[in-house]
């Protein structure tokens, strides 16, 4: 079969981030077992990737970083109508796919070290390809100066690949995109989110975030390092698992990724994002003026933590 000429460019192109991203997981794990390396992991090949689990570290409780491979899918008649409702196509119910993604996610055992996700994905239909992805931070406890390290190392990224105004954008689609609109809560302090991306830079951008996820100096693990030899007491872990609810909440109810990909096949590579453990009380409500109730007026007024900087002068 002789593709044409953009399908054939597309082919190729997803041929490459699919492998890079295959590189990107192994590289994730390396850095992970470093961090952590009391943690335990379980490795899952299956037909569409591998997902790979790790539980019971001294960092982090619970956390999968894994990869999925769709190639010659079928479109259903919803996803279908997402995909053209977003991005304005005349995609349709039947049309073949493919789709790559790397996700993520780390549930620390201290309530004071935060929850890291992320993801970076692309999807074709046709000759046409959409990247998406983000990475975002849900601490149990906010932490003026490690929110802002977070945001600034993201503005930084976003600033060498995708030029001014590039941050603010993705932080907005992030605010806008993990809130709780029964709680009036955003999940956490945020990030970077961006969704049916077709910019020349895509692909490197989402590399080089994953690439800077669980970097030395990057924005998460120096967070780690500086609360994880921290003690903490049972009231602060019992403040984590309920907001640890928050984060189950916006999974089941919200999240597209859990509803795209939701099915008997694929239920626990799915779900194995969740937290190990959660709490919900009823009409929980911290204390006015405590570190809890601090947390609680962020994640509900969600404010700027980064300038955007210049991007750099041409040589």
């Amino acid at each position: 079969v002789v593709l044409p000429p953009g399908c054939a460019a597309v082919k190729a192109s997803f041929s490459r981030f699919a492998s890079t991203v295959s590189g990107l997981q192994q590289s994730m794990i390396a850095q992970a077992k470093a961090a952590d390396p009391a943690a335990s992991w379980t490795i899952d090949e299956h037909s569409r990737g591998t997902a790979v689990v790790i539980e019971d570290g001294d960092v982090w409780e619970k956390g999968c970083i894994s990869v999925t491979l769709i190639e010659d899918g079928e479109l259903s008649t919803t996803r279908a109508a997402a995909i053209s409702a977003r991005t304005g196509t005349g995609i349709a119910a039947g049309d073949r796919y493919s789709a790559c993604a790397l996700s993520f996610v780390l549930h620390a055992r201290s309530p004071l070290v935060p929850t890291l996700r992320g993801d970076v994905r692309v999807f074709v239909v046709g000759d046409e390809e959409w990247y998406g992805g983000g990475l975002d931070l849900t601490p149990s406890y906010v932490e003026e100066a490690d929110t802002e390290h977070f945001h600034t190392s993201l503005a930084r990224l976003c600033v060498s690949h995708g030029g001014p105004g590039t941050y603010r954008e993705m932080k907005a689609t992030c605010d806008a995109y993990f809130y709780l609109p029964a709680r009036g809560e955003h999940r956490g302090v945020g990030g970077v989110f961006f969704d049916d991306l077709t910019a020349p830079w895509a692909p490197a951008f989402a590399e080089e975030l994953v690439r800077s996820a669980l970097a030395e100096n990057g924005p998460y693990l120096p967070v780690v390092r500086k609360w994880q030899p921290v003690l903490f007491t049972d009231a602060q872990k019992r403040w984590q698992l309920l907001r640890r609810g928050r984060y189950i909440e916006f999974n089941l109810l919200y999240d597209r990724g859990v509803k795209f990909g939701l099915s008997p096949e694929s239920v626990e590579r799915v779900l194995v994002s969740s937290p190990p453990l959660v709490a919900f009380q009823y009409k929980a409500e911290p204390p006015e003026g405590s570190a809890e109730a601090k947390t609680l007026h962020v994640l509900r007024h969600p404010r700027e933590w980064a300038s955007e900087p210049a991007p750099a002068a041409a040589s």
